[in-house]
């Protein structure tokens, strides 16, 4: 019998801050995810045990940890500590999930411009809390009513009339105090 993948609307990501099941937080732990979406494809460990190392769960000597699921990472600083869910790959123009199966995929194909983004996500009623230039003039963050952020760069932004296009998307843990 085949395993059914767990679908992941990622305009629903962008739109409400939830993936799939999950909202991410700062209070999450690896085992968590695991329970929530399966054995990820891979589990990289940066800690003082050594880049490449065994994960034990709960060892703050892991830490940080990344689990990818396809070109889906979580990155946790700490046994429970949440920093980032966050794609910078994309094959084929779309992030791939590894065991869970990405829909809506769309509005995140990489190197869609960043004027293209705009005019689609108006279109689908998509809010968009910011637009900030960033590293002037090499790139764009784009941050939805939901937190979610999208990093656009340009190419090359001496050429007349260039756009900063689409290289990654993330929700990011807000340090800053409320």
């Amino acid at each position: 019998m085949k395993n059914k993948k767990l679908q992941i609307s990622l305009f629903e990501f962008l739109q409400s801050g939830r993936f799939g099941p999950f909202t991410p937080r700062r209070d999450c732990s690896p085992e968590q995810i695991t329970k929530i979406f399966g054995q990820p494809d891979s589990i990289e460990v940066y800690g003082p045990v050594g880049p490449g190392g065994p994960y034990r769960p709960g060892d703050e000597r892991c830490f940080p940890i990344i689990l990818a699921y396809g070109d889906i990472e979580f990155h946790f600083d700490a046994p429970s500590l949440l920093y980032t869910l966050f794609s910078d790959r994309f094959f084929s123009g779309h992030p791939r999930g590894g065991p869970l199966k990405l829909t809506d995929t769309a509005l995140l194909r990489h190197n869609r411009p960043i004027d293209e983004f705009l005019i689609l996500a108006k279109s689908r009623g998509l809010g968009i809390r910011s637009t900030v230039p960033t590293d002037p003039p090499l790139a764009v963050t784009l941050t939805t009513a939901e937190g979610i952020t999208l990093h656009f760069e340009y190419e090359d932004a001496s050429i007349p009339g260039s756009q900063p296009t689409l290289r990654a998307f993330s929700w990011a843990h807000d340090f800053r105090p409320r």
